[in-house]
């Protein structure tokens, strides 16, 4: 009897049909899929009058294999003997080579290909009901439309998998490099860095013209001026190529930093919706164990709350992606809408480098070292070249000029020291929480798989199932989170200037 409870318990959280309870934002459309609530990245949509549902969640969900073709921007999808194809902005698809006329263009919203929900019944012949109260559209390819919620199948279960829809219909694809040529090309800063090389260029080339001789120590005031003069406007142009140098450097950094975090958004809204279907599948359990007497409905209510959390989280999730869209839109030049595919993914390897080696190169390397030890040689040819008859100042006042250069100087070195030693440690700390995913992961991906062979042979839940695999999937997207940051620290580490760079 404990057994036949199991398998009804396992079958019912599986067909039974489910409305979500969650708190939707007013407006939101809502899809159940032969009694199944969906989650998409990207909700529904109403456009002139007609409702565009996401085609692959959809599609997919009905049994259709769909695959996308980002040049030609023609999507196939084929079940049994129909194939289907549609192009991106046209009114007319094909099925099986024959004309289908719809309701309104395909379309791609934030890296989603939408369609009429009319040519899901037109394709697949799947009934369609739309309920303009409640928003909800609910789909059915089963037998007679029902979803068999009310009776035990015989027909045994296919153990689930933790998948999320994420479709990748870009109109584009952008690799790190082509956004840093993308940023230094939209980039004032770049601009006007380049503008203060010409200038100082013409202005060195000017007051170079004043100079007779290269003075050895102080003695014709005139001449002393003009070689103080020169030796200024010098620094002010190799002081200007540099300067450009950091800046493109700096700019670097910040595509690289606003790159992975939004690769680690992405992420995010995938967790964030796999979360969603986790606490749908445990409300159903908890309703299903209610109306058998099996629990109280204070069960009901903390799974109903969970997901009602989780949806907020969803929520959340979705409005940071595409904040850090905008963010990295913002400083490569492009529409703070426009969405792409990011094709470059950071890939694990063990961080191996000599601290101390680091050190050292970076004090040598450092451009805003090499400003600072210039003002130094500036401020100690003023004082060679001091004449007592200068009025104005004195000269321990430009002694304690060369003083303050110097100390300065010093506080860039111990700053720079300081930040490649820190930046060290959170790479090699970031790279032991790498190594504990990892060994959880081996645990994890065990207890999947006995899992799945105990639901294979009635002795686990399809429940169970879903979320001893949502715990693969969790620790996976973790780990390449940290694999995302340390990509990110070990740019800082190579050229530690450049954060202060970018934050300026």
């Amino acid at each position: 009897m404990k057994r036949f409870g199991v398998a009804l318990l396992s079958t019912l959280a599986f067909t039974s049909t489910f409305a979500s309870l969650a708190g939707a934002q007013s407006g939101d459309i809502k899809v159940i899929i032969n009694g199944v609530t969906q989650q998409y990245t990207q909700s529904p949509v109403v456009s002139q009058n007609t409702t565009l549902v996401p085609l692959r969640g959809v599609f997919e969900s009905l049994g259709a294999q769909v695959e996308w073709d980002s040049k030609a921007k023609k999507v196939t999808a084929s079940k049994n003997d129909d194939t289907l194809t549609l192009n991106v902005g046209s009114k007319l698809a094909y099925k099986n080579s024959a004309p289908v006329q719809l309701d309104a263009a395909t379309q791609i919203q934030k890296g989603q290909v939408f369609v009429p929900l009319r040519f899901v019944s037109q394709s697949l012949g799947a009934k369609v009901d739309w309920n303009q109260t409640t928003r909800t559209v609910t789909i059915s390819n089963q037998a007679n439309g029902s979803t068999a919620g009310d009776s035990l199948s015989s027909k045994p279960l296919t153990a689930p998998v933790t998948k999320v829809t994420y479709d990748t219909y870009y109109n584009d694809s952008l690799t790190y490099d082509a956004a840093v040529k993308l940023a230094i090309a939209d980039s004032t800063s770049v601009k006007t860095g380049e503008l203060n090389i010409d200038q100082a260029g013409k202005i060195m080339k000017e007051t170079g013209k004043n100079i007779d001789f290269v003075p050895a120590e102080a003695g014709d005031e005139a001449q002393d001026k003009a070689f103080k003069g020169y030796a200024q406007t010098n620094l002010n142009y190799e002081a200007a190529k540099k300067n450009l140098d950091m800046t493109k450097e700096s700019i670097e950094y910040n595509v690289k930093d606003l790159y992975n975090k939004l690769l680690q958004k992405q992420n995010a809204v995938k967790l964030a919706a796999l979360n969603i279907e986790d606490a749908e599948r445990k409300l159903k359990v908890a309703q299903i164990k209610r109306d058998n007497q099996m629990s109280s409905d204070y069960e009901v209510t903390q799974a109903t709350n969970q997901l009602t959390q989780n949806q907020a989280a969803l929520d959340k999730a979705k409005k940071d992606l595409d904040s850090a869209y905008v963010s990295l839109n913002q400083l490569i030049g492009y529409k703070p809408e426009q969405r792409y595919e990011l094709k470059d993914k950071p890939v694990y390897s063990e961080f191996k480098d000599n601290v101390e080696t680091k050190v050292s190169q970076v004090l040598t390397s450092s451009t805003a070292i090499w400003l600072s030890e210039q003002k130094v040689d500036l401020a100690e040819l003023s004082l060679k070249l001091y004449s007592f008859n200068t009025q104005g100042t004195t000269y321990e006042a430009q002694q304690l000029d060369v003083e303050k250069a110097q100390y300065a100087t010093e506080g860039t070195k111990r700053q720079l020291e300081e930040a490649v030693r820190t930046l060290y440690n959170n790479i090699k700390g970031l790279e032991s929480q790498y190594s504990q995913i990892q060994a959880g992961l081996v645990s994890a991906r065990s207890a999947a798989d006995m899992t799945k062979k105990q639901f294979d042979v009635g002795l686990a839940t399809e429940l169970q199932v879903y979320e001893a695999n949502l715990k693969v999937t969790t620790a996976e997207q973790q780990a390449e989170d940290i694999v995302t940051s340390i990509d990110t620290l070990k740019m800082a580490y190579n050229k530690p200037w450049v954060m202060q760079g970018a934050s300026s």
